[in-house]
């Protein structure tokens, strides 16, 4: 059984950034680590706040030079 206690420090100390398909063990702790990922696919738009951080930062920048290009026109 992991500890997540420990498991959360081994991370925080970086032992742990390689965690790739199949079982990795840590270097200096020698938990055994896996990622388990899962795909979802949907139709309609998701909730905002579960948007990934660079679709956000794309839409907002879209927007930003969508009033930049309004201010240059104004002008």
């Amino acid at each position: 059984m992991i500890n997540r206690k420990e498991l959360a420090i081994c991370k925080r100390r970086g032992h742990a950034g390689d965690i790739r398909e199949g079982w990795t063990q840590c270097k200096w702790c020698k938990t055994w680590l896996r990622e388990v990922r899962k795909i979802e696919e949907r139709d309609d738009e998701p909730p905002e706040e579960e948007l990934d951080v660079r679709v956000k930062t794309d839409r907002r920048l879209a927007q930003i030079k969508i009033g930049i290009d309004r201010v240059r026109r104004r002008a």
